[in-house]
């Protein structure tokens, strides 16, 4: 991993629990936090990490949480930590002020930011988001929802609805510079915007485009330049032809569909 190859990222994993909620996939399993559930025995932070490192992208890796306590418990990461790849940095309770904390020296950009339960996004997948990812200040990984429906029906129950069709979130991003920090700032009262109530979507975008994006008034493309016009900043999306790229692990059900594709691709000679 040469440092001083433009194309070096600074990873950023979020794994911190939502305040005051007890995970139930962590409760399932036994352990303090999601990112330390097992699949085949590695944890989803292993396999999350692993892959960002297999991506060959990586100058460094900073993991957001609460504690180092979790990230200590596991062997490999601790290894990573002791190695000075792997950095601690303490989330806050909410997941703009969280960023921000990783990012706060201008070495720390640019950046990729992902979760820990994103365990299906391979190393190809990132290169892939990577190589797009420099034509814009910020951008953002989507699925369409018939590329991932065609394989996996089970795999995402919501979708963003625009013009010329449907689309998930992959939960990767990416901020090029300073500008893309301060314009990814809409996230200071969360992400979930798709479980979040409309006057929150309001607030946060403002009544006409919260109407227009309900009413899927605008492209894909549409979208997104209203949203770089009142950000202040280029926001671009790529679009990922990988069907497993939008499945995290959010509950059991998730967790299932994840443990079965990797046991599928293991099985079949895979990583």
């Amino acid at each position: 991993m040469n440092k001083d190859d433009p194309r070096q990222f600074h990873f950023v994993i979020m794994a911190a629990q939502r305040a005051g909620v007890v995970n139930p996939v962590a409760a399932a399993a036994g352990v303090s936090h999601k990112c330390l559930v097992e699949i085949d025995g590695k944890s989803l932070l292993e396999r999350t990490v692993a892959h960002i490192i297999s991506s060959g992208l990586a100058r460094r890796v900073s993991v957001s949480i609460e504690n180092d306590a979790p990230l200590k418990s596991d062997a490999y990461i601790r290894g990573l930590m002791d190695a000075g790849f792997i950095r601690f940095v303490k989330s806050t309770d909410n997941l703009f002020d969280s960023v921000a904390a990783a990012l706060s020296d201008d070495s720390d950009l640019p950046a990729i930011i992902t979760t820990a339960d994103n365990v299906l996004f391979s190393g190809e997948m990132y290169r892939y988001f990577a190589e797009r990812a420099d034509q814009s200040d910020a951008s953002v990984a989507l699925c369409n929802k018939e590329i991932l429906l065609s394989k996996y029906p089970e795999g995402q129950p919501r979708f963003h609805r625009f013009k010329d069709g449907e689309y998930t979130n992959c939960n990767t991003f990416a901020l090029m510079n300073r500008q893309a920090v301060r314009a990814a700032e809409v996230f200071r009262s969360g992400g979930q915007f798709l479980k979040s109530s409309p006057l929150r979507a309001i607030r946060t975008f403002g009544l006409v485009n919260a109407i227009a994006y309900k009413n899927a008034w605008h492209t894909l493309e549409g979208a997104f330049r209203v949203l770089s016009r009142k950000f202040g900043a280029s926001i671009g999306v790529v679009e990922m032809p990988f069907p497993e790229a939008p499945i995290d692990v959010d509950n059991e059900q998730s967790l299932a569909v994840a443990s079965r594709i990797i046991a599928e691709t293991k099985a079949a000679g895979g990583a």
